[in-house]
């Protein structure tokens, strides 16, 4: 079982016709929807290739709350261990989205009070298959519970993928380069790559990262494609231009691509066509959460641009 840990939060998502949304005006919605957002794009977007999927996470006994693990039962995530703390109040992310597709972003943090991560998670992750978790905390503690994850996945053998994000301009960002040695995969977008490695060039923060102690490292470039770096091997793997409806999530979708792939032990050109794959069928659909890409939409981005998928996607 893949397990994702943290980052358990709603996406409130909106569509408006173009920014400035200002006070005193009125702007038409064209789409509103509300459900699980963050890490649990990844975990979903996981269940819909085919993977079992688990998710640890702290919200509260609240609607928002009861709308997240309803909708990952859903998808087949397993919700047994998240904890709804009464005292809790649950994260919620309000996703606005512009003609062009690009997303502006409000954040509730909620409250949290887990001090340390559970021994029944610690178990879980022994356990797991593999490991994710991203770099989006409200909290300062939640840093230190991710860490703590990405530590016992490593003394366990159990591979670990972390995403640092935008990272949260309200906190210190520093216990990312800290998570990314203690990662198996580390997937970023250039910017987040520069920012954690202090290097201007996307290849040699690439490699900066690289030298940190993961295996792979994985840059996101948008319709560029992406980019898979080891320490002996790199392959630049070309993005899927399609329409562009609704970038949110996109990224998200993408890592669960990289996790199967890695864990099919895919060589770097598969994992990248289907990571970018995976990518470019999430952007053609609004919303986040149980709006991320199936299977079938997956194979007809690939269809569409010439890929064989066999062997790309499980049975």
């Amino acid at each position: 079982m893949i397990i994702v840990l943290g980052d358990l939060l709603a996406d409130l998502s909106l569509r408006i016709e173009a920014f400035p949304v200002q006070a005193g005006g009125m702007q038409r919605v064209s789409y509103f929807e509300l459900g699980p957002g963050g890490a649990a794009n990844t975990g979903i977007a996981a269940a819909r290739l085919g993977l079992s999927v688990g998710h640890l996470g702290e919200i509260g006994d609240d609607r928002a709350g009861r709308w997240i693990v309803e909708d990952l039962k859903a998808e087949g995530v397993d919700v047994s261990e998240v904890i709804m703390a009464p005292r809790a109040t649950t994260a919620v992310a309000g996703v606005i989205v512009d003609a062009s597709g690009e997303p502006a972003y409000l954040g509730y943090p909620g409250r949290q009070y887990l001090p340390s991560l559970p021994d029944a998670w610690a178990t879980r992750i022994q356990k797991a298959e593999a490991l994710f978790a991203d770099g989006w905390i409200d909290h300062t503690r939640q840093a230190d519970l991710i860490l703590e994850g990405l530590q016992i996945a490593r003394k366990a053998s159990v591979p670990a993928f972390f995403d640092p994000g935008p990272g949260n301009p309200a906190l210190d960002n520093g216990w990312q380069s800290e998570a990314c040695r203690r990662a198996t995969v580390v997937l970023a977008t250039e910017d987040e790559a520069q920012r954690i490695s202090g290097r201007s060039d996307p290849m040699e923060s690439a490699h900066a990262l690289l030298a940190l102690g993961p295996e792979l490292v994985v840059i996101k470039r948008g319709v560029a494609g992406c980019f898979l770096v080891r320490k002996d091997e790199v392959y630049l793997a070309g993005g899927y231009p399609v329409e562009a409806r609704d970038t949110t999530g996109a990224g998200d979708s993408l890592d669960a691509a990289v996790i199967d792939g890695f864990l099919r032990r895919l060589s770097l050109e598969s994992m990248g066509a289907l990571a970018n794959a995976v990518g470019a069928a999430k952007v053609q659909k609004l919303g986040t959460g149980r709006n991320v890409p199936t299977r079938d939409e997956v194979r007809a981005v690939l269809q569409r641009f010439g890929v064989t998928d066999t062997g790309l996607l499980r049975d």
